[in-house]
C-alpha cells in the first residue's frame, strides 16, 4: 500500500539507476498538495489549527509502574513504547502546524474531534499490524496489541503527513499549516512478523530495549527484533546449557566426537554436542522449561549449535549421529530429530511457545526426510551469500547456494528466519551496496515460507551507509511493494540537502561499478580484493572527485557537511587500507579518516575488534612508512607488491 502524496518535479537522471532521482522532493510544493483538497477529503489542519487537536491513549497507559531501582517493568514494555509515541505524535503535530494538541485517557474522553489510539482485543488484526479509520468525527489507529498501534502511529505520520526518520538523531517533519486527508478504512500488516536490522543505529542503544523510554528509532522504523523482544534467550546456545567446564571432565560423552575423541574444541572453532545422547537431551530440556515457567513473557526459546566457520567445524560424528545424518544427506539430521524431539514436549506444556535452532554452514542444507515442527523456528543463516547478485536469479557461486537453500527450507519448514549479512566484517567502512539486490531477495524471502528477517550489519558502530540501507530494509520487510529506487532518492533530498545529486551520483556509481566487473561482494574481503574491480585507483578517484563536489554544495552548513563527511569515510578508508606506493594520498587519507571518525565517536571499524581505530591508525601509519617507493629501490618495491598481492603492470 502507498498512501504517501509526495511531490516530485524536475528530471535529474534515468529511471534505471539504482538511487532514482527522476524526480526531486520539494516540501514547498508537498505544502500545497497538502492544503488543495479533494472532493470529500477531510480538513486536519487549516491555518495552523488542527481540527483533531486531541490524543486520546488507552486507560491502561496509566497503569505503567516502575521497579524498586526506578526503571520501568519489563511487563510494561509495549505500554510505555506506546505511551512515548503518543507524545512523540503530540510533539510532531504541534511542530508541523504551530498548533498545541491535548492529550487525554479513554476515561477521560469528551467525544470532540481527535486521534483515538485503541488497544481493542476484538479488532481483527495481528500484534504488529493495525486498522486506520479516517473519519470525520476522529481518526483512530486499533489494533489487539500496543505494539500495532505504535506500528500504526509512525505509518500515520509517514504515509499521510509526510514525515520521514532517515537517521537516528534526525526525524524530518514538514511544516505543513493547512492538511486535507481522504476518508478511508484501512488494515494494515507487516509481510513479515520478526523484522529486525541488526545494527547500532537501530539496536544497540543505552540499554537492551533501544533506549531508557522504549522509544527510538527502532520504533519509527517499526522493527521489533526478528522475534527478540519476545525471545528468552540468544543463538548459539548448545554450551550455556551444558558448560564444557562444568561437564567434560565427568561426562566427555555428551559433546561431539570428532577424530576419534570426544571434545568440545575442534581445531581453531568450537566442538559440538552429541545430540544423540539422551542425558543431554534430559539436562537440556529440564533447564529449559524451567526457564519458559519463570519468564512466561518471553515465547521464542533457542537451542543451536555452537559458532563454527565456513568448511570449519562438523558435528558429532559417534556412530548414532552419524546414522541419522546419512540417512538424511545432512548433519542437520540429528540435530533437528533432538529440536522435534524438545518441540513434541513443548507443544504439550508451553502450547505457545517457538524452539529455534540455527541452519548454518555444516547444518545449512535440510534433511531429506525429517521435517520442523510447526512450532520449531529455523534460523536459516545465509553464509556468505553475495548481495552483489540477485539470490532470486542468483549468477554466480554463493548466491546460487543462498537461492538453493533458501527454496529447500521453504518446501518442509512452517517458519523460517533468514540470517542475512549485509556488511564487509574486516572492515565496515568499505562500499557495501545493497540496493540493487533489496526488493527482489525481500520478495523470493516471502515466496519462500519465510516469515522472519534478521539483517546483520555493524550492531557496534554507524558503519557506511547503515542509515539508509536500515531505513530501506525496514520498510520493505513491512511492505514488498516498497518502490526503494524512488524512496531512496527522497532519502537523499531529505537527508543530504544539496548534496543529494552528488551523494547518490556516487552511489550510482559504486552500484555500476560493482555490477560491471562482476566480483561478489564478500563478507570478509579486505579493499584490495578489489583492486581490480570496484575499488580500482580509477574508480577512487573518480568516487572522490563526486563526494570532494557534495562538500562543496553544503560548504557552511555544519550538520550537511558531516553528514557528506560520514558518506566519505568508505574511500578514505580504502585508499588508506589499499597496500600503495602513494604515500602521500594514503597518509592524507588515513589522517582524514581518523579525524572524522574521532568527530563522530567511531572506534569500532571491524568485528571483533573492539576499540580499534587508534590501533588501526598507528599500524597503518606505520606501515605507510616501511613501504619503500619504486624510485627507491625497484626490486625491493617489486617483492613488496608480490608479497601484498599486487600484479605487475604490463
Amino acid at each position: 500500500m502507498d498512501f504517501c502524496r509526495f511531490f516530485w518535479k524536475g528530471i535529474i537522471m534515468n529511471n534505471n539507476q539504482i538511487i532514482d532521482r527522476s524526480s526531486v522532493y520539494d516540501e514547498t510544493e508537498f505544502a500545497r498538495q497538502m492544503a488543495t483538497p479533494k472532493q470529500e477529503d477531510i480538513p486536519f489542519a487549516i491555518n495552523g489549527n488542527l481540527n483533531y487537536n486531541t490524543i486520546v491513549y488507552p486507560d491502561s497507559l496509566e497503569e505503567i509502574v516502575y521497579n524498586a531501582k526506578d526503571e520501568y517493568s519489563p511487563k510494561d514494555r509495549y505500554k510505555v513504547e506506546l505511551k512515548n509515541s503518543a507524545i512523540f505524535l503530540k510533539q510532531v503535530l504541534e511542530k508541523m502546524t504551530g498548533d498545541s494538541v491535548t492529550m487525554l485517557s479513554q476515561t477521560m474522553y469528551n467525544g470532540k474531534k481527535g486521534i483515538v489510539l485503541s488497544v481493542d482485543k476484538s479488532v481483527n488484526t495481528s500484534r504488529q499490524g493495525y486498522i486506520l479509520d479516517i473519519g470525520e468525527k476522529a481518526i483512530k489507529i486499533s489494533s489487539i496489541f500496543e505494539q500495532g498501534v505504535t506500528n500504526g502511529i509512525f505509518n500515520f505520520l509517514e504515509d499521510y503527513l509526510g514525515c520521514m526518520f532517515p537517521a537516528p538523531d534526525f526525524d524530518y517533519i514538514p511544516n505543513l499549516s493547512d492538511i486535507h486527508l481522504s476518508k478511508e478504512c484501512i488494515c494494515d500488516e507487516p509481510e513479515f512478523m520478526w523484522r529486525s536490522v541488526y545494527t547500532q543505529s537501530s539496536e544497540k542503544m543505552p540499554n537492551k530495549w533501544r533506549n531508557k523510554d522504549y522509544l527510538g528509532w527502532h520504533s519509527k522504523l517499526k522493527l521489533n527484533g526478528a522475534g527478540g523482544d519476545d525471545t528468552g534467550n540468544g543463538c548459539h546456545s548448545s554450551f550455556k546449557y551444558i558448560p564444557p567446564e562444568e561437564y567434560y571432565k565427568a561426562h566427555p560423552e555428551y559433546f561431539s566426537l570428532y577424530k576419534g575423541k570426544r571434545v568440545y574444541k575442534q581445531g581453531p572453532v568450537s566442538g559440538q554436542l552429541c545430540w544423540s545422547n539422551d542425558d543431554v537431551y534430559k539436562i537440556i530440556s529440564e533447564k529449559l522449561f524451567k526457564m519458559m515457567e519463570e519468564n512466561p513473557d518471553a515465547h521464542i526459546w533457542d537451542v543451536s549449535q555452537m559458532d563454527t566457520w565456513i568448511n570449519r567445524g562438523v558435528g558429532c560424528q559417534c556412530k548414532k549421529c552419524r546414522e541419522i545424518d546419512e540417512r538424511e544427506g545432512s548433519q542437520m539430521g540429528s540435530l533437528l530429530t533432538f529440536i522435534n524431539r524438545l518441540a513434541d514436549e513443548c507443544a504439550q506444556r508451553f502450547p505457545d511457545n517457538y524452539i529455534t535452532t540455527l541452519a548454518y554452514n555444516y547444518t545449512v542444507e535440510p534433511p531429506k526426510h525429517i521435517r520442523p515442527r510447526k512450532n520449531v523456528l529455523i534460523k536459516l543463516c545465509l553464509m556468505p551469500g553475495n548481495p552483489a547478485s540477485s539470490y532470486a536469479n542468483p549468477t554466480e557461486k554463493w548466491s546460487k547456494k543462498a537461492h538453493d537453500v533458501v527454496a529447500k527450507w521453504g518446501k518442509i519448514a512452517d517458519n523460517i528466519m533468514i540470517w542475512d549479512y549485509n556488511v564487509d566484517y574486516h572492515g565496515y567502512f568499505v562500499p557495501f551496496p545493497l540496493i540493487n539486490s533489496m526488493s527482489e531477495n525481500n520478495k523470493f524471502y516471502i515466496e519462500n515460507n519465510v516469515y522472519a528477517i534478521f539483517h546483520q550489519m555493524a550492531y557496534e558502530t554507524r558503519a557506511q551507509d547503515a542509515e539508509l540501507h536500515a531505513y530501506l530494509f525496514s520498510k520493505l520487510m513491512w511492505n514488498r511493494h516498497t518502490n526503494v529506487n524512488k524512496l531512496a532518492g527522497k532519502y537523499m533530498d531529505i537527508y543530504y540537502g544539496k548534496a543529494a545529486p552528488y551523494i547518490a551520483r556516487y552511489y550510482n556509481q559504486v552500484h555500476s561499478n560493482v555490477q560491471k566487473y562482476g566480483q561478489p561482494l564478500y563478507i570478509y574481503a579486505q579493499p584490495d580484493a578489489y583492486r581490480n574491480g570496484y575499488l580500482s585507483a580509477k574508480c577512487l578517484k573518480e568516487y572522490t572527485k563526486i563526494l570532494n563536489d557534495a562538500l562543496e554544495a553544503v560548504k557552511g552548513d555544519r550538520e550537511l557537511t558531516k553528514r557528506v563527511q560520514r558518506e566519505m569515510l568508505g574511500i578514505l578508508y580504502v585508499k588508506a587500507k589499499k597496500i600503495s606506493f602513494n604515500k602521500k594520498e594514503r597518509n592524507e587519507a588515513l589522517e582524514e579518516f581518523y579525524k572524522i571518525c574521532k568527530e563522530n565517536g567511531i572506534t569500532d571499524i571491524m568485528e571483533g575488534k573492539p576499540d580499534y581505530l587508534d590501533k588501526f591508525y598507528k599500524k597503518t601509519k606505520k606501515q605507510i612508512k616501511t613501504v619503500i617507493t619504486p624510485d627507491t629501490d625497484t626490486t625491493v618495491a617489486i617483492s613488496q607488491a608480490i608479497k601484498y598481492g599486487l600484479k605487475k603492470k604490463r
